[in-house]
């Protein structure tokens, strides 16, 4: 599969991840980089304790870097989750749309395994 065919599959934004990180080399050794990273295991973490301060905490990373990186199913769904936890410390339920991201994440880092 070829960088450009990932992010149809996916529903990202190839344009302007070529725009913005110039090539596809850099782009599959940064996808490859997200794909090892924690993120996924960070959100289940947050999901499985319920804590809103580590939610809020890992989907704006999580937002911050789906979106150098053009993956905007995942960036859109982090960022959601990001403005409702914003400043809370408890007593917001996020719990399906976290569920929705670490599902599409996993899709993703999967599909990002077969580059």
């Amino acid at each position: 599969m070829s960088v450009k065919e990932f992010y149809v599959s996916i529903g990202g934004d190839y344009d302007r991840a070529l725009q913005t990180l110039m090539n596809d080399a850099f782009i599959t050794k940064l996808l490859k980089k997200f794909a090892e990273g924690s993120y996924y295991d960070e959100l289940r973490k947050a999901r499985e304790d319920n804590d809103v301060p580590h939610t809020f905490a890992i989907t704006h990373t999580l937002k911050g870097v789906a979106g150098n990186l053009s993956l905007s199913p995942i960036y859109e769904k982090a960022s959601a989750i990001c403005e409702a936890t914003r400043n809370k410390k408890d007593g917001v339920d996020v719990s399906k749309e976290m569920d929705e991201l670490i599902e599409t994440t996993s899709s993703i880092i999967k599909k990002i395994k077969e580059l």
